[in-house]
């Protein structure tokens, strides 16, 4: 018996332990959501409260979505989140916390946009300032930002018995398909607006999982073939017949930004600088695995990277972690060594490049193109790729650029040879929030041919009437590590 209230009392404790814990976790928007492309909102983020997401949604429904409608000349727009497509992990995993996470696991491009993972959703423009915003069917975490919100349709979860109440007294309303219980009603919902052009969420050039980073999770292209045919039904063929892909309104949408998210995009990006400790390094015995060092930047051509992982870091060696660069300096040395402070000023030679050239308004194309220019003009040779060419000049550093789009999980406007041509070809609107990705690779004949440092610039900066502006601090120096003599006596 004692036993037993001694067990008891130790769940008693651990369930109070753990619901304290859930207590004093800060409240996210969306937790975990640097998995889902939404660096901003990281969950380390203390500043992307659900207040401040929710803030950023009105503000895009009031100021973005009548502009992009309108360019596209779109009187509708109907963007359908199947319920049935994403797995429920993390909402699993996150049950019991009070927080805002309903739209983790879903990969629909526009999930946190309409703070939804399950929805059919439809805009129209009726005329003034304002988009007529209505939650057709499905849930949504920001209820107050639409104007009209149905509610989830009680058929969603097939296994209950409403579903089998409805089809015992409605035997004759039955949908062919389950699938339709979602648009039951969405005929006449839309022919009371009667729209001339209706955007519907799926793709006929674009492929937005291509443009998304893939090693992680893609992005969906839209709607599926089942959902495409049960939307056709449910319109019917008059307003079938004037459905278009909303690829294009989709890509406007999420390019742009208001304010709001620039701020809060400059606070996150502040909160990734942190202060690095090489107290317990050992030049000779530590490697960069145990650093958690990225990458060397003292170099031979043909450098594998994979192959240096378990290399113990010598004096004299460069490395970066998460950019930021690290010397590791000779004994007797006080300041950085003739070459490495010459990569630098390379480094911010480009920068400054950068930063008098990217402005609003051309395609990233046409960027990238004055950038290549401005560049060969400073004495440097452009590489379309991030891999040293031993056959060029010695004499010039060679320079590669990735700057992709940041905070969305579309890359595009990407200013870079990589990726979809869609990438290239997307203006570059006021607020771009972009990767200041450019990496740098200076030969040093004098240790040997094909000897060169390599540096990777990988900072955050935003587009503004002014050009490319930096809101929060970008990596300015190259740290010298302080080695303890007793660490390499």
């Amino acid at each position: 018996m004692r036993k037993r209230r001694i067990f008891s009392l130790f769940l008693c404790l651990l369930f109070f332990i753990q619901v304290l814990n859930a207590q004093h976790k800060k409240q996210e928007a969306m937790v975990g959501i640097s998995q889902a492309y939404y660096g901003m909102f990281d969950e380390d983020n203390q500043y992307a409260t659900k207040e401040m997401l929710d803030h950023i949604r009105r503000e895009k429904f009031d100021l973005i979505l009548p502009r992009v409608m309108r360019e596209h000349q779109v009187d509708m727009w109907i963007h359908v989140i199947r319920p049935w497509s994403w797995s429920g992990n993390e909402y699993r995993r996150l049950e019991h916390l009070d927080l805002n996470y309903k739209n983790l696991d879903s990969t629909d491009p526009l999930r946190y946009e309409f703070g939804t993972n399950n929805a059919v959703l439809i805009f129209t423009d009726r005329g003034g300032d304002r988009i007529e915003r209505a939650v057709f069917e499905g849930e949504v975490e920001d209820p107050e930002a639409y104007d009209i919100v149905r509610g989830e349709s009680k058929f969603i979860n097939q296994e209950n018995y409403e579903i089998l109440d409805y089809v015992t007294e409605h035997p004759d309303k039955i949908p062919e398909t389950e699938l339709g219980y979602r648009f039951m009603g969405l005929r006449e919902f839309v022919a009371k607006r009667d729209p001339k052009r209706i955007a519907v969420n799926y793709c006929e050039k674009l492929s937005l999982a291509e443009g998304s980073e893939t090693y992680t999770l893609a992005l969906t292209d839209g709607i599926s073939y089942a959902d495409h045919l049960q939307l056709t039904k449910a319109l019917g063929e008059k307003y079938a017949k004037r459905m278009i892909s909303a690829e294009y309104l989709i890509l406007d949408y999420l390019t742009r930004r208001v304010a709001s998210e620039i701020v809060l995009y400059g606070i996150s990006g502040n909160l990734r600088e942190k202060e690095w400790s090489f107290d317990k390094l050992v030049p000779g015995v530590t490697t960069l695995r145990d650093v958690r060092g990225d990458w060397f930047c003292t170099r031979e051509a043909g450098h594998d990277e994979r192959a240096m992982r378990n290399h113990p870091l010598q004096q004299g060696d460069l490395f970066q972690r998460e950019t930021n660069p690290y010397y590791i300096p000779r004994k007797g040395e006080t300041e950085l060594p003739p070459q490495v402070k010459k990569v630098w000023r390379e480094v911010l030679k480009v920068r400054k490049i950068l930063l008098e050239n990217i402005k609003v308004g051309p395609t990233a194309e046409e960027t990238l193109n004055v950038l290549i220019h401005k560049l060969e003009e400073a004495g440097f040779a452009y590489i379309d790729r991030d891999t040293f060419n031993p056959n060029l000049d010695p004499k010039k550093t060679q320079v590669h650029l990735d700057m992709h789009a940041e905070g969305k999980g579309v890359l595009a406007p990407r200013i870079s040879p990589m990726g979809p041509r869609w990438h290239r070809q997307t203006k570059i609107q006021l607020f771009h929030t972009f990767a200041v990705e450019y990496m740098v690779h200076m030969p040093v004949p004098e240790w040997g041919k094909g000897k060169h440092i390599y540096i990777c610039i990988h900072d955050g900066a935003v587009v503004t009437g002014r050009g490319m502006e930096y809101p929060y601090p970008p990596v300015n120096e190259v740290r010298i590590i302080k080695i303890k003599e007793e660490n390499h006596e």
